[in-house]
């Protein structure tokens, strides 16, 4: 499908073929670089927090703000990237070029928090220093959560020791019996809603808040408290067709912030509904409701479709094997990387044209209804 028909603006393709280019980056350190040489060319105001986990090759990683505008600004559009790790590098060209824009509204200021769980990016998962999934790590722990017993039916076969032989051709056959008997819809609920009572399984959302939780709340803490209107967009890929995307509105905490959202965004989704049976908890942007009782928040996760859900989840699972082995050949090391690369950051420059201007639609939305409040 053409690039222009993914849209409902024109694609100027030879300038946007070369805001790709410039955008996107293959590596943590190289989208790092570029984000903070546009933010001091921007003259933003920046800040950096330090993973307490080191890269492949030893290096720091940092969660990165940079804040443009007036410091006291009412209205404030915040614009997070890689809450999913490696889905982080569309977040990253989206908000990169939004730093190389003329900024379009006067009286919108702009928050960029880039790459939100950085091991994630460098390491290329989806899942923290800690093994956790940050996206379903932002709920109260105080009381004690409610345990998905979907997930009991399928940790088996989802969690194999094998990433090929017996072992895995057996768990794979069970998983295709699971989906024939109960439907590949039951399956996604079991692993992507959230599990908080099996540690060190897949899509487990911790024990308790996880660093970036941490970092990113306070960030948003100091760079919104001056703001009465605040519009929210977290940038993910991976669901839905390939180049498609919409915006997903999860737990709106009452109708008027739902609306707020579908009229900014008419592509808006929101999540769960019959619509949108899927029912993710502890996502990030459902917890930003609340920043402050006197702030009016409007929010919206924006997904970037990729490959097919069987592939996607294949790569997400082999990744997860990977991560609990510990060591494994360098070839196949690659061949794991390369594939969560393919389904979660594809590096196509149809794809990545896409995935840009799905991200500016979203942000010229964004300020639009930011302007108008």
């Amino acid at each position: 499908m053409p690039v222009s028909e993914l849209t409902s603006e024109p694609a100027d393709e030879p300038r946007l073929a070369d805001a790709v280019r410039h955008c996107f980056h293959h590596t943590y350190a190289a989208a790092r670089a570029a984000f903070m040489q546009a933010a001091v060319a921007a003259q933003a105001r920046l800040e950096s927090l330090t993973c307490p986990a080191p890269g492949p090759r030893g290096e720091a990683l940092t969660i990165d703000a940079a804040y443009v505008g007036p410091a006291d600004a009412r209205k404030l559009l915040v614009v997070t990237s890689g809450v999913h790790g490696v889905e982080g590098y569309a977040g990253a060209a989206i908000q990169l070029d939004a730093l190389n824009a003329t900024w379009p509204a006067a009286d919108v200021a702009l928050l960029l928090v880039h790459l939100v769980n950085p091991f994630g990016v460098a390491w290329s998962s989806s899942n923290n220093e800690d093994n956790v999934d940050l996206n379903r790590n932002f709920v109260s722990f105080q009381e004690p959560l409610e345990e998905n017993v979907l997930y009991n039916e399928v940790d088996d076969f989802v969690c194999c020791p094998e990433l090929v032989g017996p072992l895995r051709d057996a768990a794979d056959a069970r998983m295709a019996s699971y989906i024939d008997k109960y439907g590949l819809e039951r399956l996604v609920r079991a692993v992507c809603d959230g599990q908080y009572h099996r540690p060190g399984r897949f899509n487990f959302g911790g024990v308790g808040p996880a660093w970036s939780n941490l970092a990113l709340r306070s960030l948003l803490n100091r760079f919104t408290h001056s703001a009465t209107h605040i519009g929210v967009i977290d940038v993910h890929t991976g669901l839905g067709d390939r180049g498609a995307s919409a915006m997903l509105c999860i737990e709106p905490p009452d109708e008027a912030a739902a609306a707020r959202a579908q009229s900014w965004w008419p592509d808006t989704l929101v999540v769960p509904s019959t619509a949108f049976p899927f029912a993710p908890r502890g996502t990030f942007i459902g917890s930003v409701w609340h920043l402050n009782p006197q702030q009016e928040v409007t929010a919206a996760a924006l997904e970037i479709g990729t490959e097919p859900p069987e592939r996607v989840f294949t790569a997400l699972r082999n990744r997860f094997w990977l991560s609990n082995v510990g060591a494994a050949p360098a070839d196949v090391v690659a061949n794991i990387d390369d594939e969560m690369h393919a389904c979660l950051a594809p590096r196509d420059d149809a794809w990545r044209m896409a995935a840009l201007l799905s991200g500016r639609r979203a942000i010229r939305r964004a300020v639009q209804g930011l302007s108008e409040r």
